[in-house]
């Protein structure tokens, strides 16, 4: 490596690949003492010619002072105190203007002044925070102060026809409007800085989607070549009267399973209403609020577990007959949506914690039917609202591309087991991580078999436990 490349090197601006801010704020310290290092140089070369003999050691003492201060501040920046160097420019370059100012007899009107008063609070804002500079400020009024109390009282000859007093307002009060320009600069390159943010991260996203939709659109592929070849060998089966019969038997087996259990699942709703409304009905006037509003809830929680079990042993009864048929109608996508989630919300306990996000511009024609579809997005938010914990959001999230309609579920609950991923469809399956969680078993079964009618698909991805589980229904779009 040559010495240019050496002093190039050592000129750039260190890189904290832990800390995004760090390194944002180092670039914008060292980008200032380049710039800082240039300007007071050429000031060093043209000193002889902007200089009297009355200000020359001054000056030449300031630039000597903050050439100094500069380099000291590139060896502090690249071993890693980026804060500590961003206040020690700060505080050299003020003191060194404001010595310059009170050494010399220029006083309020002269350039060194001006430039302690505008030009300090804007680097000291640059290099470390709004609160820096508003403290810069604060120095630069005290300063001028000292400056007036000297011409006032005699000490220091004052060249100007105006009153010190009255000048030395006027010029800190229109100057002290910089840490307001400083505060809006930071917030201005922070809220750019997060827009960029956002563009990266939906661009990742997309690609992300892209690829995934890929895969999809393979397995697919692969999955209809199976279905393929498994329908040529069904149609050399016979035996569809004895298939008939074994699927009945089965059917009643079923329907006997699902009695002894919903018959069991049962017992702890209606206990639970009877003992809140008896509750409620004995104690009411002595009850505080808190425990009459728990009693209440109670109850809600009851009601609606009892009324989705019903609609969900329907469900699986209809599912298994194959008496459900769905009936198709074209709706816009953002009308879909809308109705969608207005529907879902209305059937979920706790609301509140559910978040839709949707398209509201596209009006996209869609061939689906409704019903069916809130469902499986009602089956679905259920699910993600019992399996996590009541401080987290569920998302729904709703799009579409040229082929296929996508409804999303994600929730930052106990998530899936990756060896238990493959069976969570199956009737009456749970994972073993549902601890004392109610439920039979048939939400996922149901989503399934309904996206199946309406000839589409579930995905299911989840890290494992207590990572949250994310479900993905696509759906044809006509």
């Amino acid at each position: 490596m040559t010495h240019v490349q050496q002093l190039q090197q050592w000129f750039a601006s260190p890189i904290f690949a832990d800390d995004e801010e760090k390194t944002r704020q180092a670039y914008l310290i060292n980008l200032l003492i380049r710039a800082g290092l240039i300007l007071i140089s050429i000031v060093f070369a043209l000193l002889p010619l902007v200089s009297t003999p009355s200000n020359e050691m001054r000056f030449l003492a300031a630039v000597i002072a903050l050439l100094s201060c500069l380099m000291v501040a590139k060896f502090s920046l690249n071993a890693g105190w980026v804060h500590e160097t961003g206040y020690l420019v700060s505080a050299v370059l003020w003191l060194t203007l404001a010595a310059v100012t009170v050494a010399g007899p220029e006083g309020l009107t002269g350039t060194p002044f001006i430039s302690v008063i505008t030009l300090t609070p804007l680097v000291a804002g640059f290099l470390s925070g709004t609160w820096v500079s508003i403290l810069i400020t604060g120095l630069n009024w005290a300063l001028g102060g000292v400056l007036v109390w000297l011409e006032t009282t005699g000490r220091l000859v004052s060249y100007s026809t105006y009153d010190p007093l009255a000048q030395f307002l006027a010029m800190m009060v229109m100057f002290s409007a910089l840490p307001l320009m400083v505060y809006l600069w930071r917030r201005s390159f922070n809220e750019a800085i997060e827009q960029v943010r956002a563009v990266n991260l939906a661009q990742q996203e997309t690609a992300a989607y892209r690829l995934q939709n890929e895969v999809l659109e393979e397995a697919v592929l692969a999955r209809t070549s199976e279905l393929e070849e498994s329908l040529v060998r069904e149609q050399h089966l016979g035996g569809k009267l004895a298939q008939a019969l074994a699927l009945e038997t089965e059917m009643g087996e079923l329907q006997s399973r699902i009695i002894t259990v919903v018959t069991h699942e049962f017992r702890t709703p209606l206990s639970i209403i009877n003992s809140s409304s008896e509750l409620l009905q004995q104690y009411y006037d002595r009850l505080a609020p808190d425990r009459r509003d728990a009693a209440h809830l109670r109850i809600r929680e009851a009601v609606f577990y009892l009324n989705d079990l019903l609609k969900d042993v329907t469900m699986v009864e209809q599912a298994q007959r194959e008496r459900i048929r769905p009936s198709y109608q074209t709706i816009p996508f953002n009308r879909l949506s809308q109705q969608l989630s207005e529907r879902i919300l209305r059937d979920v306990n706790r609301p509140h914690r559910v978040a839709f996000d949707f398209a509201a511009a596209l009006a996209t024609p869609i061939q689906t039917d409704l019903d069916l579809l809130q469902q499986i997005g009602a089956n679905l938010v259920s699910n993600a609202l019992k399996y996590s914990s009541d401080d987290t959001q569920v998302q729904v999230r709703l799009w579409h591309d040229e082929r296929q309609l996508v409804l999303e579920v994600q929730d930052e609950g106990i998530g899936i087991p990756p060896q238990e991923q493959a069976r969570v469809f199956e009737l009456f399956y749970r994972a073993s991580n549902v601890d004392e969680r109610r439920g039979l078993g048939l939400g996922l079964f149901i989503v399934q078999a309904i996206s199946g009618m309406l000839q589409g698909q579930v995905n299911v991805i989840s890290q494992g436990a207590n990572r949250g589980t994310t479900f993905q229904v696509y759906l044809p779009l006509a």
